[in-house]
């Protein structure tokens, strides 16, 4: 094969590639903003207790009684938080962790915006944490989540 064959093929990918990236970008919306600004705040928050993010933040949608899973592995000689927020349709939101047999092993089930959950694995493995949307005045709202570790 030329190298000119090569050098067309490669220009085609990442022509194509660029264009991928730039129509998936799209300003965050006023609820997606809302919540940004509170997951930042949560991690400022938990760095001041002396935590950092463990894994990605996670940012979604939810309907009211749904619930979004995140499955994370932890150590048992780590101490983590789970931090979810709402927007300002929501007025309760939970994180409910389970271990993979489907127990709950912690929770903050209250009726509150912000939701927190200290947690110190009883032993190493896969954990579920799920945040729930209790109250939403929308048909959905937007929420996020952050696993933190103990530095």
């Amino acid at each position: 094969m030329k190298i000119e064959h090569l050098i067309l093929a490669a220009i085609a990918i990442l022509s194509t590639s660029t264009c991928q990236l730039a129509a998936t970008a799209r300003p965050l919306s006023i609820a997606e903003q809302e919540v940004e600004e509170q997951l930042q705040a949560a991690i400022a928050a938990q760095k001041d207790e002396g935590y950092q993010l463990a894994f990605p933040r996670t940012l979604g949608k939810l309907e009211r009684g749904v619930q979004a899973p995140k499955t994370v592995f932890l150590n048992p000689n780590r101490e983590y938080s789970f931090v979810a927020v709402c927007d300002r349709s929501c007025s309760d939101v939970d994180i409910i962790v389970k271990d993979m047999s489907g127990r709950v092993v912690a929770s903050d089930i209250a009726s509150d915006a912000i939701a927190i959950v200290p947690f110190l694995p009883p032993a190493e493995g896969r954990y579920e944490v799920n945040v729930r949307i209790k109250k939403c005045a929308a048909r959905n709202c937007d929420f996020g989540l952050g696993v933190f570790v103990k530095s």
